[in-house]
């Protein structure tokens, strides 16, 4: 739509009726808040030939109508305040107050927000060097402005620590950088992406993140979980990532009460991840990846490397594959237990080579992973796959195929307490990792 109206040419949206709340808030993140558009009810995908025809004839009246007609800009809705006073029978009632205004706005993630005063803001701005009016990125998908000062309000409100802000902001910055436009069209896509962070360094033990069994709750996951809902916060009052206006998930899912773990890196027989990134072993970071669902693979008995690796790679055959690029294979990110990592880097094989024969073993159905998208319906298949189109769907079944492009779509970080259980988690693209130390006080 923008490229035709750069052309000169009016444009008008096809919007369904789910997605009339993002198209609001999405033409307005975007610079186009004078953006012209009609609802139809369905959604056009998966819908049959027949009901896509009759639901256009009938918005052709007001597709041609709003085409034509002069543009009435749609006015912005008003800001919030940027400092509320909030008054009760005492200050329990006065924060409560403050919590079912910011749930009735979709400025929290259901949970207790702790109040944001002057007074808390300023000393967790303490935990940095930064001035308050640092401008640290714009946060996709709605490209907020991220200062240190909004950041810092929304780490008060989920009831972080001023060390806490550093690995905060970091976040926020890594976040900015993943995917080009910071993951964008995955974040406000239809399916349940959503980030999960990873600290390395000296800061992990500094704060006390815990590396064992750290995506669960209880106390020992408190500044895991703390940091990470800083961070959604973050994510949602700076990015705009609310639920049916930039988020359109279609079920949801709880990876969106994001987590901070740490990599468990006294168990771990190899260089911890930041330093495969580029990083010092002395320095701290923090890595974002964007997961799409997880899955426990169990091991009862195997001893060997190879044993162990093989049953990684079997569980890792599952999900789709595209066929709109000359790749279009997977990422998966392996949080591995001690008690796998340990035998397998004993037996002799590097980091690098347990991707490689990882990603040599998982190999799976070709006309399975693509079943999600039948050849001759929308596929848009691109020069490099049309040859599928002449292969019935037995010999589409037959042909196995890796189901990542190359080794290095494989990240394996040593998380989680002993017992042969690794976590595997669709994801993509690429993780991006952020230095901590240069934002701490």
């Amino acid at each position: 739509m923008i490229v035709i109206e750069k052309m000169g040419k009016p444009g008008v949206a096809i919007v369904s009726g789910r997605f009339d709340s993002d198209a609001v808030a999405s033409s307005r993140a975007f610079g186009m808040p004078d953006l012209q558009w009609i609802v139809v009810p369905h959604i056009y995908r998966n819908l049959d030939p027949e009901t896509c025809r009759t639901q256009t004839e009938d918005a052709i009246d007001d597709l041609i109508g709003t085409l034509t007609a002069s543009i009435d800009a749609r006015t912005p809705d008003s800001d919030w305040e940027s400092s509320s006073r909030y008054e009760g029978s005492d200050r329990y009632d006065a924060i409560l107050k403050m919590n079912q205004e910011f749930i009735n706005g979709d400025l929290g993630d259901g949970l207790f927000l702790h109040p944001a005063t002057d007074e808390a803001v300023a000393e967790m701005l303490t935990g940095t060097h930064l001035p308050p009016d640092h401008a640290i990125c714009d946060m996709p998908p709605g490209f907020g402005i991220a200062t240190v000062e909004k950041i810092a309000v929304n780490a008060v409100m989920a009831g972080a620590k001023p060390e806490h802000l550093p690995v905060v902001i970091a976040a926020v910055k890594a976040l900015s950088k993943i995917g080009g436009q910071g993951g964008k069209s995955l974040l406000m896509s239809t399916s349940p992406q959503a980030p999960l962070l990873i600290v390395n360094g000296p800061v992990t033990k500094r704060l006390g993140l815990n590396p064992r069994s750290a995506l669960g709750p209880g106390r020992e996951n408190q500044v895991n979980t703390i940091i990470g809902r800083a961070f959604a916060l973050c994510f949602r009052n700076i990015g705009h990532w609310y639920p049916n206006k930039m988020d359109m998930d279609t079920i949801g899912t709880s990876r969106k009460f994001i987590q901070c773990i740490a990599e468990n890196e006294d168990a771990s027989p190899w260089d911890p991840f930041h330093v495969d990134q580029g990083f010092k072993a002395n320095e701290s970071t923090v890595s974002l990846f964007i997961t799409d669902g997880e899955l426990d693979i169990q091991d009862q008995g195997n001893h060997t490397a190879e044993g162990l690796l093989k049953n990684l790679a079997y569980g890792s055959i599952f999900g789709t594959r595209s066929l709109q690029g000359e790749k279009g294979g997977v990422e998966r990110l392996i949080l591995m237990p001690p008690d796998v990592a340990r035998p397998v880097g004993s037996q002799g094989f590097s980091k690098q080579a347990a991707k490689e024969y990882i990603h040599e073993h998982a190999r799976g159905s070709l006309g399975k992973m693509i079943q999600y998208m039948p050849l001759e319906g929308e596929a848009r298949v691109t020069e490099h796959w049309k040859w599928l189109e002449n292969l019935s769907e037995q010999q589409l079944l037959d042909i196995s195929i890796p189901v990542m492009d190359s080794p290095d779509d494989c990240y394996i970080m040593v998380v989680g307490a002993d017992r042969a259980k690794t976590a595997i988690f669709p994801s993509g693209p690429a993780p991006v990792t952020e230095g901590i130390d240069q934002y701490m006080a």
